[in-house]
């Protein structure tokens, strides 16, 4: 779907971008991530043309975006930023509403576009299509943003720190929601970020960058399993890479299946991650937990031990 290939861009005499190769399936999640400076968004906005690159080729579905008319370019290009950009004299259903109309869509189209998406985003339509950007909050504001990406229905979803303004409560919330919506829309996402948490909850391929430069790419586990440098260790958490490869894991992959009796102690649900069943063990005082499905049947024991002896034949295999 998304292919850079050796993309360089320079402003003036300053290399922001600096021979970097990238490929996005269809249908993936990537995120970008670094410090400061690093040139994810600058890479990003390249691939619609925002920014011109300098050298190297771009191509969506093997076609170079040269080819392409920058305007129709960025209207098959859903565009997340992390202030909205919604225009604020426009109530939220003329916002959202905007490239369909720009594509010349029937107003029953249009409309019946932006309820989809107002129910997708839990935006009842009564309660909010005709208010303005100054009263919504600012989750709302940027479920209002991601509407209106999305709402001509295109292929590509660009993300630029898309919830770096938001409190944390908001801003979790907010990942749980875009998980669910790539699960069900299956959209190719470039998603940039600087919290490396995100990133690795969210994306399906990881690209760590640095002055430029990608240092290293694959997937979140991966990463986490072999960074290939000091820089990379410590963007994954340095002494917490354990606990941050433990949040991908969910508990049922470590369970044993109930047997006849199953001692009373803390239960957590099959679906949680290994991460929250071991801050239940240190909060309990327990070595041993409960696995209960989504109706609060026991289902199974997790042990500390049994994860443990997991880990340490794992670590074995990957040396062999």
């Amino acid at each position: 779907m998304i292919e850079l290939t050796r993309v360089s861009k320079r402003f003036g005499d300053e290399t922001a971008v600096n021979d970097i190769s990238l490929r996005v399936p269809k249908g993936e999640f990537c995120a970008l991530v670094g410090t400061s400076g690093c040139g994810k968004s600058t890479t990003l906005r390249m691939i619609n043309r925002l920014i011109e690159h300098s050298e190297g080729d771009i191509t969506l579905d093997g076609q170079s975006i040269g080819a392409y008319d920058p305007v129709r370019l960025r209207r098959r290009i859903g565009y997340v930023i992390q202030h909205t950009g919604l225009f604020p004299h426009w109530n939220v259903v003329r916002n959202i509403g905007l490239v369909p109309r720009l594509l010349k869509w029937s107003t029953a189209d249009v409309q019946a576009r932006v309820e989809e998406l107002m129910d997708l985003l839990g935006l009842p339509v009564v309660e909010f299509s005709h208010k303005y950007p100054h009263q919504l909050s600012g989750g709302q504001a940027q479920r209002v943003g991601v509407a209106r990406a999305l709402a001509a229905d295109p292929d590509i979803l660009l993300m630029d720190e898309p919830f770096g303004a938001l409190d944390p409560i908001t801003r979790e919330k907010l990942q749980e929601e875009l998980a669910k919506l790539q699960a069900r829309l299956h959209k190719t996402v470039v998603f940039v970020t600087h919290d490396m948490d995100e990133a690795l909850k969210l994306a399906d391929h990881l690209v760590v960058m640095r002055e430029g430069r990608i240092i290293q790419q694959g997937s979140p586990l991966a990463l986490l399993q072999h960074p290939s440098d000091p820089f990379v260790e410590s963007m994954l958490g340095g002494l917490e890479r354990g606990l941050k490869q433990a949040a991908l894991t969910r508990v049922k992959d470590h369970m044993t299946s109930m047997g006849p009796t199953l001692p009373a102690q803390s239960r957590i649900p099959v679906n949680f991650s290994l991460r929250q069943a071991l801050s239940m063990m240190l909060r309990d005082h327990t070595d041993r937990l409960t696995v209960v499905d989504q109706h609060d049947v026991p289902i199974g024991d997790l042990s500390l031990r049994r994860v443990i002896k997991e880990a340490q034949l794992d670590k074995g295999s990957i040396r062999e």
